[in-house]
């Protein structure tokens, strides 16, 4: 529900002072998330133009968390992250250069599992037959690897095709999928089977946009695997081809449900499972599956992304040809991310999602080539390091730094001047946090003043001496302390910089101090 700028704050209350003509407002924190979307002077008052490292949860807005090195030592870039998991047994590999690496524990990186690989960039999947649970690896320069639990191996070979080719895997109906690089073919295996002939499904007289198969999935409508699954390949031109049934070389038991239209996919990890659809990264924002086949291209408005629309269409058009892309949903944490790489193996941001409510964020300071859960818990890899993430309040033991800039607001008045006099954010934290603060008057982009520098304290409890001079408690309390800000004009937004290292920090609401001025 959005909020009128009346509603989306109390209403000013007025000195009982004669000498005073100073009002007092309260904005609530915007946790209606990071509006990329809508013209700034006509924002709804709980979102935010800008939301660096700041999530909107349901009831304030916190500081993300940080991150620490898991595994060290690595050579060259960790492009792969991968989970084996078994009724007895989890494990997690870690791909690099020519080299495959356990990192399951944490501490230095110890000698490669595997090596003499064309390249890091494997797309794989968890499979079990009678033989046991494997997991089944492919990049489209190397012959497929399979882990059992104990060995990595190439056997049983898969025949029938040039294996070295074939750069995707998925499972769908108890079978092993594969696709061909550079081509419209697909292959896939005897049921139950990790080797032996591979049959040929060949789709360049369905696409007649033309392209390469980009990726497949398993579409399950029931939420889970059912009769009711869908399998679906999506093509470099955004084609999307759906067929259901269980052996395609049987025409009673397989059958074409269409072939649909949607964005170009960005990257070969292009897409993550949500409950029962599907969440693709495209040219057209990130899209749910079932909407995008439900519409066509002119209704933007059916994006996950349609409230960022702006910022996702300017990165996939900027950096579309980037390797990194990959969205990841992360539950523990309420989040679905979306890795944007920047700058290949150098800088990656990512757009982050609050699951539970839509709203949206930005999160930077991670520079990710790729995500993977483990145990649960989130996963980066990136130059040398595998990093365990969301799990402290420092990245890495450093400062986490935070930058979110309100909507615009005319505080029930637009034709009226405004004195932005002082402003107090209502935040609750562990520690000493550094804030600079400012008043945006008029659609200006003015940064605070005084940047935010770290320096650390405990020990003082908060509300009882001024801010960030004394050091403070551990434990969360509030602070409500008055900075003041010396700006006029007729829209206001509030700004804050933050910059913290190991401690909580949470935002509820500003109070907002102004003298209201004559129409002019």
């Amino acid at each position: 529900m959005r909020l009128t700028a009346t509603e989306g704050m109390r209403s000013p209350i007025r000195s009982t002072a004669q000498n005073q003509t100073a009002q007092t407002v309260s904005l609530p924190a915007p946790v209606g998330g990071w509006n990329a979307r809508d013209s700034i002077a006509a924002m709804p008052p709980m979102d935010a133009v800008i939301m660096d490292n700041w999530f909107p949860d349901t009831d304030f807005v916190k500081l993300r968390n940080g991150y620490t090195n898991w595994v060290t030592g690595i050579p060259g870039q960790v492009e792969t992250l991968m989970q084996y998991s078994s009724g007895t047994q989890r494990k997690m590999f870690a791909a690099a250069g020519t080299s495959i690496y356990d990192v399951t524990a944490p501490g230095a990186v110890g000698a490669a599992v595997v090596t003499g690989q064309a390249n890091a960039r494997w797309q794989f999947s968890n499979f079990g037959t009678s033989g046991g649970q494997f997991l089944i690896i492919c990049n489209g320069s190397d012959t497929p690897l399979n882990y059992n639990g104990t060995t990595w191996q190439t056997t049983p070979a898969i025949t029938g095709t040039t294996s070295a080719n074939l750069i995707h895997v998925n499972v769908f109906k108890t079978r092993l999928f594969f696709i061909q690089k550079n081509s419209m073919k697909a292959h896939y295996l005897a049921v139950a089977s990790i080797g032996g002939p591979a049959q040929e499904l060949d789709f360049s007289n369905l696409c007649r946009l033309g392209g390469s198969l980009t990726a497949m999935a398993t579409w399950s409508l029931d939420g889970g695997t059912g009769l009711d699954d869908y399998a679906v390949w999506i093509t470099s031109e955004g084609q999307v081809v759906v067929y259901r049934g269980t052996d395609p070389s049987s025409a009673s038991t397989w059958a074409l449900v269409g072939v649909f239209r949607m964005g170009r996919p960005i990257g070969r990890r292009c897409f993550f499972k949500v409950g029962a659809d599907i969440a693709f990264i495209t040219t057209d924002g990130f899209v749910l599956l079932s909407k995008a086949l439900l519409s066509d291209r002119t209704q933007p408005q059916i994006a996950m992304s349609d409230k960022i629309s702006n910022a996702a269409n300017l990165a996939t058009n900027a950096y579309r040809d980037n390797f990194g892309w990959q969205p990841i949903l992360y539950p523990k944490g309420k989040m679905g991310l979306f890795n944007v790489p920047a700058q290949e193996n150098a800088i990656s941001y990512q757009y982050v999602m609050n699951i539970q409510t839509g709203a949206w964020c930005r999160f930077t300071g991670w520079n990710a080539n790729c995500f993977e859960l483990f145990d649960e818990n989130l996963y980066f890899g990136t130059s040398g390091l595998v990093c365990k993430a969301d799990n402290t309040s420092a990245d890495n033991n450093t400062v986490i730094l935070g930058d979110v800039k309100q909507a615009y607001n005319y505080f029930s008045a637009p034709g009226r001047l405004k004195h932005f006099k002082m402003a107090r954010p209502i935040i609750l934290s562990d520690g000493k946090p550094s804030v600079g603060l400012i008043m945006n008057v008029d659609f200006d982009d003015s940064a605070p003043f005084s940047e935010p520098s770290f320096t650390g304290s405990s020990g003082s409890p908060w509300n009882t001496s001024p801010w960030d001079t004394s050091p403070w408690s551990g434990t969360i309390r509030p602070v409500k302390n008055w900075q003041s800000l010396f700006s006029v004009g007729y829209a206001g937004s509030f700004r804050m910089k933050s910059a913290s290292k190991n401690i909580v920090l949470q935002w509820a609401a500003t109070d907002i101090s102004m003298e209201y001025g004559g129409v002019i």
